[in-house]
């Protein structure tokens, strides 16, 4: 089943906070952002951007790049090879996305291009000496190397359980010593069948992921993947529209009220989706605009 990718991203992104962080302002910046990025008004959106980056530095890699790319399209090079530089020593920015990421694809021909190819090695040691725990961000990076190589090697789910057992009990571990790493998220997807029982696994981090919520530290939207899986399996409908290819399928549940249980967890409108990602909006959808 596919998951909504942008929301996916923003778990996996770098880090874990051990303070409380203004992801509602932050957010709202971005949003506007990408609105006024998207009408082509470059100068709003690249302002809105940076006002963003004051608030949290490291939150999003996407954010930044299409931060580089308003300033490409005013013709700032210079600003915009700051920001892509910044993204990897800030967020670890992957040399992949930065060589995919399509708006970038009529400036690639730009000389800051090839210099940040050139130094992107250089950039990515700046990251991991800036990090809080390099032991914990690294140790995170081999369970989803193992996590991955049992999802691409064609092993069945009764074949990976022993695999991901055995990283569910190592992110315990690595979440007790270092505190929360955003990146753990994808461990702990893989135990989402279970999440609301009080086994080993949830018994720990059930609280632990509330508390850090409670405290502003981690994200409200954690736990809407995982709600929705259950909605989906129990009831065949959806809360919040996380799975936004799958609203014929998997109808949302009183849709008229959809976005204000997505504000509730942290979560832009539908109709902001559709404009920025042209996702499809679910049938009796009816959109607010004056409210986000």
């Amino acid at each position: 089943m596919k998951i909504y990718y942008v929301l996916f991203i923003a778990f996996l992104t770098v880090g874990c906070n051990s303070d409380k962080v203004d992801y509602e302002t932050y957010d709202k910046l971005v949003w506007e952002a990408m609105l006024e990025y998207k009408k082509q008004e470059y100068s709003k959106s690249l302002n809105l951007f940076q006002k963003a980056f004051k608030i949290i530095p490291n939150e999003s890699v996407s954010d930044y790049f299409y931060a580089a790319a308003a300033s490409l399209h005013l013709n700032k090079d210079i600003l915009a090879k700051e920001l892509i530089t910044e993204s990897i020593i800030q967020t670890d920015a992957s040399k992949g996305y930065f060589e995919r990421f399509d708006e970038f694809n009529q400036f690639r021909e730009n000389k800051l291009f090839s210099e940040v190819e050139a130094d992107y090695e250089e950039y990515k040691s700046q990251f991991l000496k800036n990090l809080k725990n390099p032991i914990a961000y690294k140790k995170l990076d081999s369970l989803l190397d193992k996590d991955q190589q049992a999802r691409n090697s064609g092993l069945t789910a009764e074949e990976r359980y022993p695999i991901d057992s055995t990283n569910v009990v190592s992110l315990i571990e690595i979440t007790k010593k270092h505190g929360w790493q955003k990146k753990g998220w994808l461990i702990l997807w893989h135990q989402r069948g279970n999440f609301k029982k009080d086994d080993y696994v949830w018994s720990f981090f059930r609280p632990y992921i509330n508390q850090g919520i409670k405290n502003g530290e981690i994200r409200k939207d954690f736990w809407v993947g995982f709600e929705e899986q259950e909605s989906i399996t129990k009831n065949k409908k959806q809360i919040y529209g996380f799975y936004t290819n799958q609203f014929d399928q998997y109808p949302i549940t009183d849709v008229q009220n959809v976005d204000k249980r997505r504000k509730e967890v942290g979560l832009p409108p539908l109709w902001y989706l559709n404009e920025i990602y042209g996702t499809q909006l679910p049938a009796g959808y009816q959109s607010d605009k004056t409210n986000f």
